[in-house]
């Protein structure tokens, strides 16, 4: 199991992130976005309109402030896609979403 706060601070300093809900979901319906990741307290009709798109959607287990938290940021976020995962183990999340187990 990967360390996803280690994995999502790795992400935004060497990929490319958008933190947010409105660019999350712009970049989402415009099929940018390889996985996106919403907190537990993302508005429901973010999360609705997140999953209606083709991308993966990884449920961080902590409140906005706490995802903000684990980016390294000052302030809450409710949401945020990966576009480019960088050199960070963050893409490994696709296979908790897929419901593969453990290797």
């Amino acid at each position: 199991m990967i360390n996803i706060d280690r994995a999502l601070r790795s992400s935004i300093r060497t990929g490319k992130v958008v933190l947010g809900s409105n660019q999350t979901l712009e970049v989402g319906r415009s099929g940018q976005a390889m996985l996106v990741i919403s907190s537990t307290d993302c508005p429901g009709n973010v999360i609705s309109e997140l999953k209606s798109t083709d991308v993966p959607v990884y449920n961080y287990q902590g409140r906005g402030r706490d995802l903000g938290s684990a980016c390294g940021k000052p302030f809450s976020v409710a949401a945020l896609a990966v576009i480019k995962p960088g050199d960070s183990e963050v893409m490994a999340l696709l296979r908790e979403i897929k419901g593969v187990g453990d290797e």
